[in-house]
């Protein structure tokens, strides 16, 4: 029994140690593959040549400046963001166009890598220019000048003709005001008058136009008696 005993705890032990031995191989292997890894990239370039290293501190910068681009911005939005240009070459047909030319030149100068002499119009353009601003704009600047000097003066005509008015209204206002109560009662009398004699006739026309339209009802009622007897005499003689 003892012997059993001994016996299990012994294998018990060596899978034990088994197990720790395997981890220690583990952490050695890794340690060997990461020292591999950190040697690597020394080995990319030699002493003599300096392509190499070039090459590989290019590669460290872009990954370098690759983790600092926390905000994940494309290249062309990242240089707009820090007042740079947004392409150093162009990408589509636009990007040759004047118009993005000019564009470039007013924002970023001589950065933007645009001769401004091929910015500037040909002489053929010049010549349309002038020639669709003589139509658009026939009169020179002292003409322009002088029909809004007149406008003005007009306008001021205006304003004081408006101002007369205005004052001779104010003048009969207050003249009125001042009139005596006989005055007063005499001018009211012949508003009422005239208001009475207004009223008067509106009610004759009324009754103009109301007699009118009974004889016409009239009219129109012996028509339609008569037709009635014409459609009768006409039915009696084909029957």
């Amino acid at each position: 029994m003892n012997l059993s005993m001994n016996f299990g705890k012994l294998i018990s032990r060596s899978s034990v140690i088994r197990k720790s031995y395997l981890k220690l191989i583990n952490s050695n292997c890794r340690l060997l593959s990461k020292a591999s890894e950190e040697k690597a990239p020394s080995e990319l370039y030699s002493v003599r040549g300096d392509d190499n290293l070039k090459a590989y501190l290019e590669e460290k910068e872009a990954e370098i400046e690759a983790k600092r681009n926390k905000s994940m911005l494309r290249p062309q939005h990242h240089n707009i963001l820090h007042g740079k240009v947004p392409y150093n070459e162009p990408v589509c047909d636009i990007h040759s166009s004047l118009r993005y030319k000019k564009r470039m030149f007013g924002r970023y100068g001589y950065e933007s890598g645009v001769n401004p002499g091929a910015l500037w119009p040909s002489t053929e353009e010049i010549e349309e220019r002038m020639e669709y601003e003589k139509v658009a704009y026939p009169y020179t600047i002292p003409e322009m000048w002088e029909k809004v000097r007149q406008r003005r003066e007009e306008e001021e005509k205006q304003y004081q003709k408006g101002k007369l008015n205005w004052r001779t209204m104010l003048k009969s206002w207050i003249n009125g005001r001042k009139k005596s109560p006989t005055e007063l009662l005499k001018s009211y009398k012949q508003l009422r008058l005239q208001k009475q004699r207004k009223m008067h006739l509106l009610k004759r026309l009324d009754d103009i136009l109301a007699l009118k339209l009974i004889l016409e009802m009239r009219n129109l009622r012996k028509c339609y008696c008569k037709k009635n007897e014409i459609k009768r005499k006409i039915k009696s003689r084909t029957g």
